[in-house]
């Protein structure tokens, strides 16, 4: 299926089938959670950064991108960064954008 609904909006709950955590990037003490998600409905593949600032009200955000099998194998937390900077697309929100999913692509500089 290549129109699937998670392409504009990402993969979101009930439809996620499979998430494995793949390990925090400390980068810049950002400590974000870098994990793959599968889609239920494609079974597309998908790598989501979430960095979360607690100390800062309405901070959480995140970027999540399609990612083939064989770049999954090989993702390290540290690399998951400018693998969405160079992705044809990205899907971001979080309570700092104040909504729940839009697309985008290039640089990602909200980090």
């Amino acid at each position: 299926m290549t129109d699937c609904a998670c392409l504009s909006a990402g993969p979101r709950m009930p439809d996620i089938v499979d998430e494995r955590h793949i390990g925090c990037d400390k980068t810049d003490g950002r400590f974000a959670d870098v994990t793959l998600r599968r889609c239920s409905r494609c079974w597309r593949l998908w790598l989501k950064y979430f960095v979360e600032y607690e100390f800062y009200t309405a901070a959480g955000r995140w970027a999540e991108t399609p990612i083939d099998e064989a770049a999954a194998i090989t993702m390290m937390p540290e690399a998951a960064p400018a693998f969405l900077d160079r992705a044809e697309f990205y899907i971001y929100g979080g309570s700092h954008f104040g909504h729940a999913g839009r697309r985008s692509s290039g640089p990602i500089w909200w980090w």
